[in-house]
């Protein structure tokens, strides 16, 4: 074989070796203009009430194909399938959170719920995406929708994830001064989750503190994803140890229609007491598989209430964020 015709098959080789590495490409949807009506489920309204609601929804995408069949790991806000999935957690989140505060909630590239059975880089890889969405409605939020009042930053499981996120890389001092309290739920704060605004709420009355914990029917049933958290509280009795929350500390679990209304609501049926060792809440008074979902085998075992958290807590939530509301306002009457 002679010099060039050894050049030229090298030369193919390496084409071919490159051609294998690289990954199929990845369709990723348009990002969201904050500045449009239509990228937020509510952007508040009138503005009329004494305090804000931040509030971002959890994961309600599974992985989907673009019209060239390629999958996409990310919410398309402009679909209107999508937006009808999440729609629902959002009403409900609204009726826990604002019932006498501005609700603003943007629609944002979630990752999907494939994407969380996925390896930890993957997640954070792809979780890069979503809150470049997050951070830039947050900060729209700041800049011309909040006009200088009080909020409460709120979101589950992946929003919490945000929520977090938000405390770590978005917070300044001036801003945490109107922050009401932050309640990232369904995901845990852990210890390399540094920030001076990360700080564990020990009551039920505390102003800029986060409130977090993650359901179960026994601590064997947290899955590693939900697991490793600094902090959780009690949502019946607002104590961070093992004293058990009564049923008669039960204030309502709801569950909504989908114009919002309330479907069924039911009240002092559950209590619960945290596993100090894992943090895990242990919930007691339900039934594992009248809410164990087959399609998310993968992540939530039975005896995980990780979907239906915020319904058992309905109303000790709606009642907590009113009294760090007053707190709050007692502490800054001006």
């Amino acid at each position: 074989m002679n010099l060039s015709r050894l050049t030229y098959t090298l030369l193919l080789l390496c084409i071919f070796l490159s051609a294998c590495k690289e990954e199929k490409k990845q369709y990723i949807p348009t990002p969201p203009d904050y500045t449009q009506k239509e990228t937020w489920f509510d952007n508040g309204s009138n503005g009329d009430k004494p305090y804000d609601v931040f509030y971002i929804v959890p994961t309600c995408v599974f992985d989907w194909e673009d019209t060239n069949g390629e999958t996409c790991h990310y919410m398309n806000i402009y679909n209107s399938s999508h937006r009808n999935s999440v729609d629902s957690p959002l009403r409900l989140a609204k009726g826990i959170f604002a019932d006498e505060a501005n609700f603003f909630a943007p629609y944002y590239r979630q990752i999907t719920i494939e994407s969380w059975m996925e390896s930890d880089s993957v997640i954070e890889s792809r979780f890069e995406l979503a809150y470049e969405d997050i951070k830039a409605a947050f900060q729209y939020f700041l800049k011309h929708l909040n006009a200088g009042r009080p909020f409460v930053l709120a979101g589950h499981s992946q929003g919490g994830k945000a929520v977090i996120e938000l405390l770590k890389q978005e917070m300044t001092d001036e801003t945490y001064k109107r922050m009401i309290a932050a309640y990232p739920l369904g995901y845990p704060v852990e210890e390399n989750d540094a920030s001076p605004y990360l700080i564990p709420a020990t009551d039920a009355t505390g102003t800029g503190v986060f409130i977090t914990f993650n359901s179960v029917s026994a601590p064997d049933k947290l899955p590693p994803l939900l697991s490793g958290s600094r902090a959780a509280i009690n949502p019946l009795n607002w104590r961070t140890d093992d004293t058990e929350g009564t049923e008669a500390e039960h204030l309502g679990t709801v569950f909504i229609a989908a114009d919002g209304s309330i479907a069924s609501e039911e009240a002092h049926t559950i209590s619960a007491h945290i596993d100090e060792a894992s943090k895990a809440l242990v919930v007691s008074g339900v039934d594992p598989m009248a809410y164990y979902v087959p399609s998310l085998s993968g992540l939530f075992p039975p005896g995980n209430y990780h979907v239906v958290e915020l319904n058992f807590f309905y109303r000790n939530l709606q009642q907590n964020v009113k009294e760090r509301a007053t707190t709050f306002f007692s502490q800054h009457p001006n």
